[in-house]
């Protein structure tokens, strides 16, 4: 009898550790999101809006400038991070932002400097470069426990929630114009497209000189 007894409690536990990892399984949600051509968009910024809350660890992230481009399009932090902004280039940058969530200018600086800011408040916040017009790039200050970007495949992977916030630059009027989506009971896969073209910054040629340049360079 104390055999039998000893095979069923064996029995019940791998069944309750099945059940247990069918269940961890299912607690993630892939999403895929689509501009309006269909076609995969990286870097758009999907919240997990009923996941739980958790521990928050403040941290400092990088927004970078490396050929006169901010890196990433796309930064996005929490409530309370601080953003290091380096700068890569052989020459100045001067970012400035007049976004309601965080206005600031930082003074013109070389490649030995790296200014640091803190985000208190949630929201976007639109960089720009008062030396370099073609300069943009986006930090998303989520309000939300679990927010991620998507891949260059435009796929992200988030907890198993019952709604999600999907957020793209110029996807409404305002600068924090999302798309609220519904997520179904036990569903892992969800496709998401929204109404926008795939953004990005363009630099614009170069110069005369420093084609000239390039071409000396290059034969060296």
């Amino acid at each position: 009898m104390a055999k039998f007894q000893i095979v069923v409690a064996i029995l019940l536990a791998v069944a309750a550790g099945s059940s247990s990892w069918n269940a961890q399984a299912q607690s993630s949600l892939t999403v895929t999101v689509t501009d309006k051509n269909g076609q995969p968009l990286p870097q758009a910024v999907v919240s997990a809006v009923s996941a739980e809350d958790r521990e928050k660890v403040s941290s400092v992230a990088v927004m970078d400038q490396v050929n006169r481009l901010f890196d990433p399009f796309v930064l996005v932090i929490q409530r309370g991070d601080s953003v290091s902004f380096p700068n890569s280039d052989n020459i100045r940058h001067q970012v400035y932002s007049f976004s309601q969530t965080k206005p600031f200018e930082l003074p013109l600086y070389s490649n030995i400097e790296a200014p640091e800011i803190s985000f208190e408040q949630a929201g976007v916040v639109v960089l720009g470069c008062n030396i370099h017009d073609h300069m943009k790039a986006y930090i998303y200050v989520s309000p939300y426990a679990v927010s991620e970007i998507t891949d260059a495949q435009g796929q992200v992977t988030v907890p198993a929630v019952t709604e999600l916030s999907v957020w793209y630059p110029g996807l409404g009027d305002q600068p924090t114009d999302a798309l609220a989506v519904r997520v179904k009971p036990g569903q892992t896969l969800l496709n998401v497209q929204l109404p926008v073209t795939q953004q990005g910054q363009n630099p614009p040629p170069p110069s005369a000189l420093q084609q000239r340049f390039n071409r000396l360079k290059n034969n060296n």
